[in-house]
């Protein structure tokens, strides 16, 4: 039997099973993938540009029960001679919840305090712009 020859429709079902073939192969990849390597958290990408891209020193939050409180996590650096202070939340109630708890706590804790999307930051001192822009280098 002679083979048929190639026409439109047939060239054209032979390309979309090609493609399906391969996209099929990229799904399977991606899960694999997926199912084998954990993404990093908020946490550790904040973690890892504070030490790797601005070369601060980041130890555990000690001492602070309101930050330890957050349900991302939280850091402490020191950010040209200001300490720093970072609980990451999972939501804006969350970062309602923080801002309000470290404002009960009185005195002047609201030119320390700042809350920008998933990130609650308390200073020791009112921080500088430039301390400001630094930190905000590493928010995700």
């Amino acid at each position: 039997m002679a083979p048929r020859p190639l026409t439109d429709a047939r060239a054209a079902r032979l390309g979309l099973l090609v493609a399906a073939v391969v996209v099929g192969a990229q799904l399977v990849v991606g899960a694999a993938w997926s199912l084998s390597h954990d993404d990093p958290t908020e946490l550790d990408l904040t973690r890892r540009c504070f030490s790797r891209e601005m070369a601060l020193r980041v130890e555990e939050t000690t001492g602070d029960p309101i930050a330890a409180s957050a349900r991302g996590g939280t850091l402490t650096t020191i950010v040209e001679g200001n300490l720093l202070t970072i609980a990451i939340v999972t939501s804006s109630g969350e970062a309602e919840r923080l801002r309000a708890a470290y404002l009960a706590l009185g005195g002047d804790v609201e030119p320390r305090l700042e809350v920008r999307g998933r990130y609650v930051r308390l200073w020791r001192r009112p921080p500088s712009p430039s301390q400001r822009r630094t930190a905000a280098g590493c928010e995700y």
